[in-house]
C-alpha cells in the first residue's frame, strides 16, 4: 500500500513539473509601404495659359489625334511635359492631353520690350471672313472643319472633323467656305506663326 502511494505521489510531482508551452510571439509590425511615386512626366512642373480663342486638347501629340476637349482663351493648364511643338498638360478636372505649344504661354515670363520696331505678340484675326453659302438641301445640323493656316494667313488645307447634318455635300460646302477666308496670323517672338483654326457652320 505504501509502495502504491509512493507511485501516485511521484506521478503527481511529475505532472506538476511539466514545462509550460512557450508564450506566443506576435509577428513584428511591418512599416507601411511607401506611397506610389508619380512618373516624372506626370508631375506638374509649371502652368501656362491658353492664348488662342479655342484650343484642342488631344489624346496624342498629333494634329490627327482624337480631340478630348476644347479649352477657352485664358484657361490655366498644368505642364507635365513639353517639347518644341507639343505640350502634355493637365486640366483642372484632372484630364490630361496634348496641346500645340505655340498656342500657350507662360504667364510668369513677362513680355520683354520689343527692340528695333518688333511687332508685339498678338492673337490671330480675320482679314476676310468666310462667306456663308445658303443651301436648299433641307438638312440641318452642325459641321466642324479644321483649317491649317500658314504664316501669310492663307488656308492651306482643311479637315472635316464632324458633320451632324448627315449630308456629305454640306461638309464639302463648309470646307470651301473656310478656304475663302483670309487671316492675320498670330505673332509670337516678333514673327507670324502658322496655326489651326476650327470653323463651325450651322445649317
Amino acid at each position: 500500500m505504501r509502495r502504491a502511494l509512493s507511485v501516485v505521489a511521484l506521478l503527481i510531482v511529475c505532472s506538476c513539473a511539466a514545462p509550460l508551452p512557450p508564450p506566443s510571439v506576435s509577428a513584428p509590425e511591418l512599416p507601411p509601404p511607401p506611397p506610389p511615386t508619380m512618373p516624372a512626366d506626370e508631375t506638374v512642373s509649371g502652368n501656362v495659359r491658353v492664348m488662342a480663342s479655342a484650343l484642342n486638347v488631344r489624346r496624342e501629340p498629333s494634329s490627327d489625334s482624337e480631340v478630348l476637349v476644347q479649352v477657352k482663351k485664358g484657361t490655366s493648364l498644368g505642364v507635365l511635359r513639353s517639347d518644341a511643338s507639343w505640350m502634355k498638360v493637365r486640366l483642372a478636372d484632372g484630364t490630361t492631353g496634348w496641346v500645340a505649344s505655340r498656342f500657350v504661354a507662360d504667364p510668369s515670363k513677362r513680355a520683354q520690350p520689343k527692340r528695333g520696331g518688333c511687332t508685339p505678340d498678338s492673337d490671330y484675326a480675320f482679314v476676310e471672313t468666310p462667306t456663308p453659302t445658303f443651301s436648299e438641301l433641307g438638312a440641318h445640323g452642325l459641321v466642324v472643319v479644321e483649317a491649317n493656316v500658314n504664316t501669310k494667313g492663307i488656308v492651306t488645307s482643311t479637315k472635316l472633323i464632324s458633320n451632324s447634318t448627315g449630308d456629305e455635300a454640306l461638309g464639302f460646302l463648309t470646307e470651301r467656305e473656310i478656304k475663302s477666308a483670309k487671316f492675320s496670323p498670330p505673332i509670337r517672338d516678333c514673327g507670324p506663326r502658322a496655326f489651326i483654326f476650327t470653323y463651325r457652320r450651322t445649317f
